[in-house]
């Protein structure tokens, strides 16, 4: 295969069937694409006649071995992907030598489960790792290299804690995503080094217990999803995060939450709390969130009585939306909503309607629930009803 100048700026072979380098690339190519074919060995210095090299691509090959300095002519390459190499399981230590420059490196969907403690040691200026969906059993010691990387993918490896030192490091990391693996401890000071972090995704783990404080060192934090975890009850986890504005807590099994647990949140904006087993609120939750315009609440038991009357008058003045709170209280269906809205229903509930004073986050509480009454939960029912309505109109 000859390479014309008219190519050189992007060289593709793709799916061409290579099973080695092509030898006759114009050395003046900064972009070269080698993915899909059948590449399973990179020699020593493999590319060493291509040092305008900006951008290369080897994924989805049958890469199983680098050997060491493979790229270390490519002091001007930028962006390397090695991708879906499924037979790739290791990478010595000076895999990447000579890579002074790079800024992304994609080695997800491979099959590696040991990263050598000085193998990021040749990346200084690396800002981008992914490595989702390979077989990584812990955070390796190696990030510690990587001083300017500001965002990071582990996700779908196995990892299972994440230790006071595993992330201190790298302090200008800004996205962290640990979703789907096998996470069920994490150190109090895991977080505490990280003060540009932005995006934090935990979401897919074995959490059922967040360290009070966790947070606190994650003043830029904007986005924070613990979906899919073990947690039944949320206590004081979100303090310090006051830049915080979308907050995912769905699909958790959580029957209780502490009565200032948002407290700090006042920039939060999207609050989701489908799919748990929450059948009561304190009012404090909701009415000390400023700024919140979206809230998610379906698939959840809740009961429509007098400790939660508060939610029906709340959500009258209530600017933004809200997606659930279907209350469990049968008599709705064959009473008219309308008749129920009298004097002497309301006087069912005595005040005050809101939560019992109660240590903000201890204690094994139902948010100062009041007893249940069938009236009184219609009565909630048909309050949100006519919010519903009047947000129609």
């Amino acid at each position: 295969m000859r390479i014309t100048e008219a190519d050189q700026e992007q060289v593709k072979a793709l799916k061409a069937g290579l099973r080695s380098l092509p030898t006759d690339i114009v050395a003046s190519t900064i972009s070269l694409n080698l993915s899909d074919n059948f590449l399973r060995i990179l020699a020593a210095d493999a590319f060493g006649n291509l040092t305008f090299l900006s951008s290369l691509w080897l994924d989805h090959n049958n890469l199983t071995f680098l050997y060491p300095g493979a790229f270390k002519s490519l002091y001007n390459l930028r962006v390397l992907y090695l991708s879906s190499n499924s037979r790739l399981t290791y990478l010595h230590a000076n895999t990447f030598q000579g890579l002074d420059n790079l800024v992304s490196l994609d080695l997800s969907h491979c099959n590696l489960f040991e990263i050598h403690p000085f193998i990021f040691s040749h990346l200084p200026s690396l800002e981008v790792l992914d490595l989702t969906a390979n077989n990584m059993h812990y955070i390796p010691q190696a990030f510690r290299s990587l001083t300017r990387l500001m965002r990071l993918s582990l996700e779908r490896n196995h990892i299972e804690a994440i230790g006071r030192d595993s992330l201190k490091a790298m302090r200008a990391l800004k996205d962290l995503n640990l979703r789907k693996n096998r996470i069920w401890t994490i150190h109090r000071d895991a977080f505490l080094k990280l003060d540009r972090l932005c995006m934090l995704n935990l979401g897919h783990n074995h959490l059922s217990d967040l360290p009070n404080q966790l947070f606190s060192g994650l003043a830029q934090l904007r986005t924070i999803r613990l979906e899919a975890n073990r947690f039944t009850r949320i206590n004081c986890s979100f303090y310090g995060l006051r830049s915080l504005r979308k907050l995912y807590l769905n699909n958790n099994h959580i029957m209780f939450i502490a009565e200032a647990a948002f407290s700090p949140l006042k920039e939060l904006s999207f609050l989701h709390l489908n799919r748990n087993n929450l059948s009561y609120l304190s009012s404090r939750l909701l009415m000390e969130l400023p700024k919140l315009r979206y809230v998610f609440l379906s698939h959840n038991p809740w009961e429509c009585d007098c400790g939660m009357l508060w939610f029906a008058t709340w959500i009258l003045t209530y600017q933004g939306m809200i997606e659930g709170m279907h209350c469990t209280i049968p008599e709705v269906r064959n009473v008219s909503l309308l008749s129920l809205f009298t004097n002497d229903a309301l006087a069912t509930c005595s005040p005050p309607w809101g939560v019992i004073e109660e240590d903000a986050c201890e204690g094994p509480h139902t948010n100062g629930a009041f007893p249940s009454s069938a009236a009184s939960g219609i009565i909630l029912c048909f309050l949100f009803t006519l919010k519903l309505q009047l947000s129609a109109v």
